[in-house]
């Protein structure tokens, strides 16, 4: 079940809207989706995407109304908002990459039903609040099997 029509405009404005772009984070809108045509390939027929942080054609992360997509050099890694159980600071992550505070935080953990977790790496500062907000509440829209 993906995020409805309805709802984008929600999780955008829980985003934080144009406030939390940044250079390499953007919303996808119809304006600037040819932009992001390289990643069209990896979407489901009926997935939107929504919001995308791209590094560059190796080092991205693609939030679409169904999943999270991400690539790196460790490849691709999906995970499914509707499995998706746990999202929140890499404090472990963030302390050995020498963070100091909310300004130099840039790994989200996330973990689904089965207990597959990841890490994002994201862009730093209001990129990646938002991200992290979206992610938060995205948990609480679909319901979980016991």
């Amino acid at each position: 079940m993906p995020i409805t029509p309805k709802r984008i405009p929600i999780l955008l404005k829980k985003f934080g809207g144009n406030n939390s772009e940044g250079v390499y984070t953007k919303i996808i809108t119809d304006e600037n989706k040819h932009e992001y045509d390289e990643l069209q390939h990896y979407l489901e027929g009926d997935e939107t995407p929504l919001i995308v942080c791209r590094f560059n054609p190796s080092d991205w992360t693609l939030l679409t109304t169904k999943r999270v997509l991400s690539m790196n050099s460790e490849g691709l890694r999906i995970m499914n908002l509707a499995e998706l159980v746990y999202s929140n600071i890499d404090i472990p992550g963030e302390i050995a990459s020498g963070a100091k505070g909310w300004a130099d935080f840039s790994k989200i953990i996330l973990r689904d039903v089965n207990n597959k977790t990841f890490t994002l790496v994201l862009e730093k500062r209001y990129p990646f609040g938002g991200f992290l907000q979206v992610l938060t509440s995205v948990r609480g829209w679909f319901p979980k099997e016991k």
